[in-house]
């Protein structure tokens, strides 16, 4: 009798992880014809579009003849060498063809690979200086071919830094009426160590020097917003920003954005764009002090703006959403990404893993879900 006691818990917990991996294992694969444009990938980390194969993989979402995605290979761009420090080994952008041929058309990155990028070598460390491009930027053909895609009633996703430099204005221009909205020029980003050279880049210190005539001395976490080289502001957590500074919510409640969290904090770059025909589902919050909101409304920054918008099948995401540090493989568990969700709300700062478990993953599970229902 004594041994059954022990027999029963052991085949509980047998179960709980049986069942859970079966399941996985055992889902039927989703074909979904899709392209991937991200011309930012220097090093073999693609991490500008990893997170988003990690999701393609989980939900076992494969080509039209039934083979897996694989982030190092089914995306267009700059494609590395297997030597770091070489300039990349190819490049193909996208190409009216390529829309033809999809069903959904997601442009992760266009920022581009530049010189000094290279020099990082072993370290695949994107340069912190501007220096000369060797590839990147939106072209004028790329732009009308992503235009066709919601035209034809195919799902086009396109996100930060899609728009901002070194994109041109024409493919810009091409890009904005598609997607229904307009850029400001605006941009920022979270630092959790405004006084960390290793992250913030000389540059945009300069800027902040050069505009407001006094050194840059900034301590602890904040948000720096910049537009081109002519504007600096500095949001520091405590004098300017209140704890959770700046939190992602959704204005539409229902449908896409049903599983997508609320007051996630937002942790990385992003843009000030305005609705010119989209509709936002999701906006930016600010959460500022006193000094902070007259900061903000000293510059004609809104305290709360576009984060998703939708224009028919055109979406634009107004960060760097898919930009992720994930694992290439996904956890083989039904049921994990839930499960990632809950855990990751513990989370109170600005935290990478809790946005992409929070909110981009059950916006972008619906949005995969909607491609391919639609015909």
């Amino acid at each position: 009798m004594s041994a059954l006691r022990w027999i029963w818990p052991l085949l509980a917990v047998a179960l709980a992880v049986l069942i859970p991996w079966a399941g996985y294992e055992w889902r039927p694969a989703r074909p979904l014809p899709l392209v991937v444009l991200d011309k930012t990938v220097p090093f073999r980390n693609w991490i500008e579009h990893r997170s988003l194969f990690w999701l393609l993989e989980h939900d076992r979402i494969v080509h039209a003849d039934g083979t897996p995605y694989a982030f190092d290979r089914d995306y267009l761009g700059a494609h590395p060498p297997p030597l770091a420090g070489d300039p990349p080994e190819r490049t193909r952008d996208l190409a009216a063809e390529d829309v033809r041929g999809a069903r959904l058309v997601y442009l992760a990155d266009t920022y581009g690979v530049y010189r000094d990028d290279l020099r990082s070598g072993a370290r695949m460390a994107a340069a912190l200086e501007r220096s000369p491009k060797i590839y990147g930027g939106l072209t004028t053909a790329e732009a009308e071919a992503a235009a066709e895609a919601p035209r034809q009633g195919k799902t086009l996703v396109a996100e930060f830094n899609t728009l901002g430099s070194p994109t041109g204005a024409d493919a810009r221009g091409i890009l904005e009426s598609a997607l229904g909205v307009r850029w400001t020029r605006w941009i920022g980003r979270y630092f959790p160590h405004l006084d960390d050279r290793a992250e913030v880049p000389q540059w945009m210190r300069e800027d902040y020097e050069r505009e407001w005539k006094k050194p840059w001395q900034f301590e602890g976490p904040g948000y720096v917003l910049m537009q081109d080289d002519e504007h600096c502001e500095v949001l520091r957590i405590g004098p300017e920003a209140e704890a959770i500074g700046l939190t992602i919510e959704r204005d539409e409640k229902k449908g896409t954005l049903d599983h997508a969290a609320d007051l996630v904090p937002y942790p990385y770059w992003f843009d000030v764009v305005e609705e010119r025909g989209a509709t936002r589902l999701a906006s930016f919050q600010w959460h500022l002090t006193e000094a902070g909101r007259s900061r903000l409304a000293a510059r004609k920054l809104p305290a709360r703006f576009p984060a998703v918008t939708r224009m028919g099948t055109a979406w634009y995401f107004a960060g760097d959403f898919a930009d992720n540090p994930m694992d290439p493989r996904p956890v083989p568990f039904l049921g994990y990404t839930v499960f990632r969700r809950f855990a990751e709300g513990m989370k109170l700062a600005p935290s990478e893993t809790a946005f992409y478990w929070r909110f981009y993953v059950p916006m972008m599970q619906a949005i995969l879900r909607d491609a391919q229902a639609a015909r």
